[in-house]
């Protein structure tokens, strides 16, 4: 009677290809990790803070007002910013005496620490297809967003997930 010989180590290298091959299909679509770099969405967002993106979440839904996206950077491929969603298609965006308005309402924002000093901006009215996003830094020149020429309206086939945690923020192992 003949043997078939099967060597240990097949039943090992078949898990761990296949773990593999499922955290890359989880990367490309469903959950990233991403860092933050600079100041922008400050402060809400840190410098460094590590992020948590769900890519699944705009396969089924479109960006809502609020929700904090990451996004391809339009003028920059291979790049990604992440900002606020502040208006969608159709929504009528201005800034006035440092206060953002949406479809001529007052829009109260809990995020942000200062008015807006960039100046006054718009109106303009939010294309089909693309979102206005602002950083919660609104201090001068500290965003880099749609009220941009470099940024503009965002197309949503840009967008990449939404920021769901910070897992982890390296200021706060100061306290340690």
């Amino acid at each position: 009677m003949k043997a078939i010989f099967k060597p240990l180590y097949t039943p090992w290298l078949k898990t761990i290809l296949l773990a593999i091959s499922a955290a890359l299909m989880i990367n490309q679509f469903g959950l990233a990790l991403s860092i933050v770099n600079g100041t922008s969405m400050e402060p809400t967002l840190e410098d460094g803070d590590r992020l948590l993106i769900n890519k699944f979440y705009f396969m089924f839904d479109d960006p809502k007002r609020g929700d904090v996206v990451t996004f391809e950077d339009p003028n920059r491929k291979g790049k990604y910013l992440v900002k606020r969603v502040v208006g969608i298609p159709g929504d009528r965006i201005e800034i006035k005496g440092g206060d953002l308005y949406r479809n001529g309402k007052y829009v109260y924002e809990p995020y942000v620490n200062t008015d807006v000093e960039d100046g006054d901006f718009g109106p303009i009215i939010v294309e089909e297809g693309k979102i206005f996003v602002m950083g919660d830094n609104r201090h001068r020149y500290a965003s880099r967003d749609s009220r941009y020429p470099s940024v503009g309206q965002i197309p949503c086939e840009l967008v990449e997930g939404k920021v769901e945690w910070i897992i982890w923020r390296p200021s706060l192992t100061n306290f340690l």
